[in-house]
């Protein structure tokens, strides 16, 4: 009984790394992309989204702005926390990194969290019908 528990064990953690292996991976390579198609196509909602985070005790305020020595010109933003006092801090670089963080989370978390269920579930399912396989008298008495 010791060495079925230690197999089971053994084999859901395996699989457990495998599943954080594998999401770790594909959330690297596209949060990124996600999170830079979001910020570039709505970025007043996306630091919005990040503001209780970001500025906490004030407001954010989200200014964009047009530099360009020929026309079309290039747009940026820049995102600056309001406090009740009136004082201004730039946090651009905070909003833009929090936001990264949510998008590598919303694409770490769907992976990790049901493939590690299945990780967990699957080596007791698998023991069990092997060892059936092996002692078909078992399931006879």
């Amino acid at each position: 009984m010791k060495q079925r528990f230690a197999g089971v064990f053994a084999g859901q953690m395996f699989g457990l790394i495998i599943v954080c292996v594998a999401s770790t991976f594909i959330a690297l390579i596209s949060f990124g992309a996600i999170g830079g198609v979001t910020i570039a196509s709505a970025p007043e909602q996306t630091f919005q989204f990040v503001a209780p985070v970001t500025c906490p005790n004030g407001a954010l305020e989200y200014q964009e702005f047009t530099a360009s020595y020929h026309r079309p010109g290039e747009t940026g933003f820049f995102v600056e926390c309001v406090q009740a006092d009136g004082t201004r801090t730039d946090v651009t670089g905070t909003s833009i990194l929090y936001s990264l963080i949510a998008f590598y989370l919303a694409c770490f978390l769907p992976l990790c969290i049901p493939g590690g269920l299945v990780a967990l579930i699957f080596p007791t399912f698998f023991l069990r019908f092997r060892r059936n396989k092996q002692n078909p008298t078992d399931i006879i008495s």
